[in-house]
Formats: structure tokens, C-alpha cells, sequence
């Protein structure tokens, strides 16, 4: 099956409104949050501890392809892209929700994954009713404004990673990233014109509403 672009569903603080008419992955009990949304996952998986054995039958019988996590050695969002990219290996974005909230420790290790070499070349975004956090790669990128969001912060990953921000409110040339104290959020769209972003390594990119 060709697909492009899937969604996956956490079981973290669930949004508001999810995107209609995209193909999903339910995590866990993000499944069932699905499913009371009228949406049908094309995967379910997870190890369903926090679902009864009712509510999994339903995640199963409604689900295309359902696959139960036996092991810790992965997390629940490592697996769904492990069994989202064998079962559709020409994927190339993947939105993923439910990834923030309550359990900080789950929150962190779902950012550490835009960041895994294993998904080089798939746009991940963390998305929640606020906040669209990605990265942006070695090199020069361009982001596109998007419509609410106010805010973008340039969050750095690498020590010694130098930044050339044009078309933000704030610009910057060569600006040395810091790991210990912030020194590049909060910045802002300015113009209708795309933000070039040049960094000379992986950085997180996190746009946000006021």
C-alpha cells in the first residue's frame, strides 16, 4: 500500500479536535480514543495495559493490522514506527499526538525520537493543542508560517551548533546555540515569508501558540 503521510495517536493528553480524512495509528489506549471518534485505525498497537480486555477486542476487531508489544525494550512510540515502517516503508511524514502531557519522562523520550537516525528521512512532528515540535536538519531549512501559530523557538541538540536565522522578527547571524541556558526562543514570524534556518547541526524546532 502507498502511503505518504499517517498519523499516530499516543496515549498522552489527547487534543481537542484530531485531523479528518488521514490514516491513523492507534497507541495503546490512543486506539480507543480513536475509536470514540469514529475513526477506525489502519494499526493498533501497544501492550493495551491500560485498556480492559473489552475495550482491547473492540481496538482489534476494528483495527486492519493489530500487533501487541511483549517487550520493554521499546517504547510505545518506538514500536508504532518500527510496525508502521514494515508495513509501509514508503511513509514520509508522520504526525504524532497524545505525545506530551502528564508523564514527563514519556513526553522527553518522544522528543528524543525526531532526533534517531533511523528516521532520517521521515518528517516526524510531535503535535498537541498548542505546540508542533520537529527538527530541523544539518544544512539550511526553510519553515513555512503556519496559520496560529505566533512563536517558533530553535532548541539546540549538539554542543558547539551555530545558527543564521533571516526573515524572523529576530535575526541572527553565526549565533553559538548554548545547552545551558536558552538563547534562541521566542522568536517570532515577522513577515509572510518562510524562515531560512542555516544550523550546522540537528536542532529542535518548536512552534507555538500565545
Amino acid at each position: 500500500m502507498n502511503i505518504k503521510k499517517i498519523n499516530i495517536m499516543l496515549g498522552g493528553v489527547f487534543p481537542k479536535e484530531i485531523p479528518s480524512n488521514n490514516l491513523w495509528c492507534g497507541v495503546d489506549k490512543g486506539a480507543l480514543y480513536l475509536l470514540n471518534k469514529g475513526v477506525s485505525p489502519i494499526l493498533s498497537c501497544g501492550d493495551f495495559d491500560s485498556i480492559t480486555l473489552d475495550q482491547r477486542k473492540e481496538v482489534e476487531e476494528k483495527s486492519k493490522y493489530f500487533k501487541v508489544k511483549n517487550s520493554e525494550d521499546l517504547t510505545d512510540a518506538e514500536f508504532a514506527l518500527k510496525n508502521l515502517l514494515e508495513l509501509f516503508n514508503e511513509v514520509e511524514v508522520i504526525d504524532i499526538y497524545g505525545a506530551t502531557g502528564r508523564r514527563l519522562d514519556h513526553f522527553f523520550g518522544n522528543v528524543l525520537l525526531l532526533n534517531n537516525l533511523k528516521y532520517n528521512n521521515i518528517k516526524i512532528r510531535i503535535i498537541d493543542d498548542n505546540n508542533i515540535i520537529t527538527t530541523a536538519k544539518k544544512g539550511l531549512n526553510i519553515f513555512e508560517r503556519i496559520e496560529g501559530y505566533k512563536y517558533f523557538s530553535i532548541v539546540p541538540i549538539y554542543e558547539n551548533t551555530v545558527m543564521t536565522i533571516k526573515n524572523s522578527k529576530y535575526e541572527v547571524d553565526n549565533l553559538f546555540l548554548t545547552l545551558n541556558r536558552p538563547n534562541a526562543t521566542s522568536n517570532e514570524f515577522s513577515t509572510e515569508k518562510a524562515i531560512e534556518l542555516h544550523v550546522t547541526a540537528n536542532v529542535l524546532v518548536i512552534y507555538s501558540k500565545d
